[in-house]
């Protein structure tokens, strides 16, 4: 053990014997892990003990320098600070989900409306939110993939009968769009809908996994429908009917107890952990969740006890389960999490551990599914790994390019100029590094001008900072790659001896032939010093990632851009409506948070903001419906 490692073994010594927080420092001072504990000396002093074999514990000596501890009053509180503190410092070795709004939710509002209330007010749609709130609307999910989402939603859309317009759109529409026509809407938007709310019931009770109630009730609608000689509801029922079975039939049965109880299997290997999530309802498994961390060996049941605490305490109460069945004991940290659950749920839960029967079985199923996520995982990592060599090889490098930036020009007749860059490392995405560059010095259309000052940011910034990529990479042809050559030279950076390297990407082009046969070339890459670009392979790993980082910065780009000239526009917009000055403006703003939901807005929303009358309020909507096309 060396000295320094002796040094905090002193320094543990007299660490608190009271619950709290401990957090682990690199030698730069930098947190890469964050625990809990009941007694943090007798914690902390468990990580250094002569018996303990685990692997964690000698990755650890070379990397410690550090550690800080926070004492709270109880096991509880210690709980809730880990997950705060893990949140805030991001720690490296921490499992850590993602912030609750990366999540979505289906919100479906069935409060009851009087007559006069607005129409979107009385006939809700099923929306996808980011957040719950209390305002007495049911919540669905988390769905941790859109892919999950459109297939519910449109599951729901085919066959009840509730809108999908905006609700803009449905209070000032004047006749039933296609939706109506083709059979998928009732068009409240003109006419009222007695039974509406009994289809926001079925949706609901779809949603919940109440599969049995919602069939029986069905049925009978059907039976009525069809003796009152009202064929075509009944024939809309029953196709109601098949669709609720047809996805029961999809469901693996987890047993004949119709019981919510959300199943955690864990796969451990090569430094990752594998957390999959079974979510049964009503005794079926409806939905599996995968999530893979780098863990660099430390212990499982830390993690997934962390891994827990994050999942719950952000959930909508209402989503949380009575049963959490683990594969893994939690020891001291189980009750803890069960205290902090039943005091937001109002109801019991209890969290297991079993080793044999029923629940154990499901153990196995969820294990099995995270050992094929991490293989997966694994599988993700090594194809990005070898994309990366071949590229390499493709562009002669001497080593493989480990960072990628990429630079992209978007903007419109000359506005709202932006400049973007990506940055990969090796073979992933890495979204902390995207940045937004403002075109400040370039009037016009001049594409090769931005890219120059775009660059020449970068490089400036990156020199001072002594970090610049292994391979810079620009959206375009011939010119758009001088331009980048230029800043470098500019800049001071002698690409022949750094060992940054310059490369354009130029896309396909699609010619025509004497007999007009359409022909689509390969994609190119142009290169410092070479007259003709090189055709990069098809179906090679090399194409791929190449592809990949260039469409990566053209949407991050174009998504900016959007932004940039929606703000300026609506900003515009907003400075025609008389009564309307720069205090009114930027409360209106600042009120709704984004140019979209102000769009949106309706006149009772609207006159919630300080200083805006019901007179203003309906001036506005009027004004910003007329302008709405404008700002498309």
């Amino acid at each position: 053990m060396n000295s320094r490692i002796q040094h905090l073994l002193e320094r543990i010594k007299d660490f608190p014997e009271e619950p709290g927080c401990y957090l682990m420092k690199n030698a730069r001072g930098h947190i890469f892990y964050i625990g809990k504990a009941i007694n943090l000396k007798n914690r902390v002093l468990n990580y250094f003990t002569n018996s303990d074999t685990r692997p964690f514990v000698s990755f650890l000596s070379d990397i410690l320098y550090d550690i800080e501890t926070i004492v709270v009053r109880n096991q509880t509180e210690s709980l809730i600070l880990e997950r705060t503190l893990i949140r805030k410092h991001k720690p490296e070795y921490n499992v850590l989900l993602k912030d609750d709004k990366n999540y979505i939710l289906l919100k479906l509002d069935n409060k009851k409306r009087p007559v006069n209330a607005p129409r979107h007010l009385r006939y809700p749609r099923l929306e996808i939110v980011r957040k719950a709130k209390n305002d007495q609307a049911r919540y669905f999910g988390p769905y941790p993939s859109a892919n999950q989402l459109r297939t519910t939603l449109g599951l729901i859309n085919k066959f009840f009968n509730l809108r999908t317009c905006s609700d803009k759109v449905i209070d000032n529409r004047h006749r039933p769009c296609i939706q109506y026509q083709i059979g998928r809407c009732p068009a409240p938007c003109i006419q009222e809908i007695p039974h509406y709310s009994q289809e926001i019931s079925n949706v609901s009770l779809f949603l919940q996994g109440k599969t049995d109630e919602i069939t029986q009730r069905l049925k009978s609608q059907m039976f009525k429908a069809a003796e009152d000689e009202n064929f075509e509801t009944a024939a809309r029922l029953r196709d109601q009917i098949e669709a609720v079975q047809e996805s029961v039939a999809k469901q693996a049965v987890a047993g004949a107890r119709k019981s919510n109880q959300d199943v955690f299997g864990t796969y451990h290997r090569h430094g990752f952990l594998a957390i999959t999530r079974l979510m049964i309802r009503r005794g079926a498994v409806i939905e599996h969740q995968n999530h893979v961390f780098e863990t660099h060996e430390f212990p499982a049941n830390e993690l997934l006890s962390s891994y827990l605490s994050q999942l719950y305490l952000v959930m909508d109460a209402t989503q949380v389960v009575r049963e959490i069945i683990l594969d893994t004991a939690l020891l001291e940290d189980a009750d803890a999490i069960q205290q902090i659950l039943n005091q937001r749920t109002h109801h019991p839960v209890s969290i297991t551990w079993p080793k044999r029967g029923q629940k154990a079985a499901l153990l196995k199923i969820a294990q099995r599914n995270a050992e094929l996520a991490l293989k997966e995982h694994m599988h993700h990592l090594t194809s990005q790994a070898a994309a990366v060599v071949a590229l390499q090889k493709f562009l002669e490098l001497k080593e493989p390019p480990y960072i990628m930036e990429c630079f992209d020009i978007s903007l419109f007749q000359g506005t709202d100029a932006v400049a973007s860059k990506v940055c990969f490392v090796d073979g992933k995405a890495h979204k902390s590094d995207y940045r937004i560059y403002n075109i400040k010095t370039v009037e016009g259309m001049d594409d090769f001008a931005m890219l120059y000052e775009a660059i020449c940011r970068r490089l400036k910034q990156g020199i001072l900072d002594n970090k610049l990529p292994d391979l810079l990479l620009v959206d375009g042809g011939k010119g758009q790659l001088n331009s980048a050559i230029k800043a470098c030279v500019d800049c001071g950076i002698d690409l022949a001896q750094s060992t940054m390297k310059v490369a354009s990407i130029a896309k396909a082009r699609v010619d025509k032939n004497a007999k007009d046969e359409i022909k689509r070339s390969a994609e190119r890459i142009f290169l410092p010093g070479e007259s003709e670009a090189r055709q990069l392979p098809e179906h090679s790993p090399e194409r791929y990632l190449v592809e990949r980082i260039r469409d990566e910065a053209h949407r991050f780009a174009i998504e900016r851009h959007r932004k940039k000239r929606s703000t300026r526009t609506m900003t515009s917009v907003l400075d025609t409506i008389a009564g309307i000055g720069p205090q009114r403006r930027k409360n209106l703003l600042r009120h709704f948070g984004s140019i979209k939901k102000l769009k949106e807005a309706s006149v009772e929303e609207l006159v919630t903001v300080p200083g805006i009358s019901l007179e203003l309020a309906i001036t506005v909507h009027r004004s910003l419906i007329e302008q709405s096309v404008s700002y498309k």
